[in-house]
């Protein structure tokens, strides 16, 4: 069968996308993916002319709440336009919010995708009917149908390896879908390719009330992390070596890496020495970042962990985002990170309307507390459908904003300003600034701080960190910083508006 995946994403690093790729191509389906990454509506025409020419039984667009508007777009833009391909869509919107989909779109998969859409293209490619799919849904006489779920892939080794640059792909640049490349491909992929992502776990040990994995876990009934064995994950990160030597980099995205067994991390360090060795990026909660885990790690490269404070106020934690996580706990992480010199890259969320401002100056005195350098990943609250913070904000304030933003883009306050900048300004300055938040000077002297900070100082304190975590390699850390502010360049001019191409 011929199948068109869409990619709504800014690049090319869409596992979903590639997976089902990946499946697809290995059943001996034509499979091409086309990535989407500007949301303008110049990309109609040379999509609908693309699928002229390409001419799929079957077009698959997989996104986020965040891409759902444009997602909406490009869907009926498609079906009136070529209303006898099927169109379907995936991933965590369509998964939480399948009814909203079908308005313009013929079917949408509910959870996990790779082998409901292998069974809808033998289906469909032998004209079959859709109607005992599990996992799809679908409407039929005007009335949604959600066929039953399928139960979760335990055994994630015999999922295909995605690639790192697609065969059979695709890029919106300069106006045209033109056939992917290597140098398109630098363009599109983050570090210009010199970092490879991969997953080796799927599902989370915590369901924030905030994230996704809480509607996952009420879906599916189960918080059950599945594991690929330490030698499938060697075997995919040798493949992409051998085929992009030039890789600086490995960044893990498992929701929690540190979640696997001591075994399983001193069977993968074995590997990881002799077929890898590069340095490599984890994410982590407080709770599962032990002394022994990093021990046994960094050995083996690890060099940079994420780790989400995400409010300094304990009530808001428990009682708002349902994280059971002390400060002492978070602080005790951190301290296990800086003692066997792994870079600290910790998360905060801004702009919670249940939070007071006593809240907020607790997260400023946590942060405070952590020894330098670190540096911080800031959010802004954003409401998704389906998590359980949306329910709450509907339940206690109504009618309130609850439109999906970037939510990278936080508010630019005063105490919000002074969280950006705490990692690089001393402890006493932060007391400061906390205690003369409303006098004026201090005002004028901190947003004056924040702009040369921002501008000047922390460039200078990322460079510092990967070369603290790239253990003070200065070569290693030149090949991989230049691409990494160049994307950092690129992505905060898409997210004004300007195109990348």
């Amino acid at each position: 069968m011929k199948i068109l995946l869409l990619s709504l994403l800014p690049t090319t690093e869409n596992f979903g996308v590639k997976y089902l790729h990946a499946s697809l191509l290995q059943e001996g389906h034509q499979c091409a993916i086309a990535f989407i990454p500007s949301h303008s509506p110049a990309v109609q025409k040379p999509l609908l002319d693309f699928i002229a020419s390409f001419q799929p039984q079957l077009i698959g667009c997989g996104f986020m709440s965040y891409e759902a508007p444009f997602a909406a777009y490009i869907g009926r833009s498609v079906k009136e336009r070529y209303p006898d391909i099927p169109f379907l869509v995936g991933g965590i919107h369509p998964t939480i919010c399948p009814e909203e989909c079908l308005e313009y779109a013929d079917m949408a998969c509910i959870g996990e995708g790779e082998e409901t859409v292998l069974e809808l293209a033998r289906t469909l490619g032998k004209n079959g009917s859709i109607t005992q799919i599990k996992n799809i849904a679908f409407k039929s006489n005007s009335k949604i149908i959600k066929n039953p779920l399928r139960p979760l892939i335990d055994d994630l080794d015999r999922i295909p390896f995605p690639e790192h640059l697609p065969s059979h792909s695709y890029v919106f640049h300069g106006g045209k879908i033109l056939a992917m490349d290597l140098k398109l491909f630098r363009q599109y992929t983050r570090y210009d390719g010199k970092a490879y992502n991969i997953i080796t776990s799927r599902g989370c040990p915590f369901s924030c009330a905030y994230c996704c994995n809480s509607f996952l876990s009420r879906l599916y009934d189960t918080k059950k992390i599945r594991k690929r064995s330490p030698g499938n994950v060697i075997e995919e990160l040798r493949s992409v070596i051998k085929q992009f030597p030039d890789i600086i980099l490995i960044n893990i995205h498992d929701d929690c890496f540190l979640a696997h067994s001591r075994e399983w991390h001193e069977e993968f360090v074995s590997g990881y020495k002799k077929w890898v060795a590069r340095p490599f990026i984890v994410r982590s909660t407080p709770l599962h970042l032990t002394d022994e885990k990093v021990r046994t790690l960094k050995p083996a490269g690890l060099a940079w962990v994420t780790m989400g404070l995400q409010s300094g106020s304990e009530r808001i934690n428990r009682e708002v985002y349902h994280r059971h996580v002390s400060n002492e706990k978070f602080l005790e992480a951190t301290e296990i990170a800086r003692k066997y010199g792994i870079s600290g890259y910790y998360d905060v969320i801004l702009d919670n309307p249940f939070e007071t401002e006593e809240d907020e100056l607790q997260t400023l005195r946590v942060l405070r507390s952590v020894r330098k350098p670190f540096q911080l990943q800031l959010f802004t609250l954003t409401f998704y459908k389906g998590t359980e913070i949306f329910d709450l904000l509907q339940e206690k304030m109504g009618s309130a904003d609850l439109g999906v933003r970037n939510y990278f883009n936080y508010r630019l306050t005063y105490l919000n300003k002074l969280v950006r900048i705490s990692p690089l300004i001393t402890a006493p300055m932060i007391d400061y600034f906390m205690r003369n938040r409303n006098n004026l000077f201090a005002k004028a002297a901190l947003a004056i701080l924040y702009f040369f900070i921002v501008i000047f100082i922390e460039p200078v304190s990322y460079f510092y960190l990967m070369l603290k975590a790239f253990n003070y390699n200065l070569l290693l850390t030149l090949k991989i910083a230049l691409p990494t502010f160049k994307t950092k360049i690129r992505e905060r001019l898409m997210s004004f508006g300007f195109s990348s191409s």
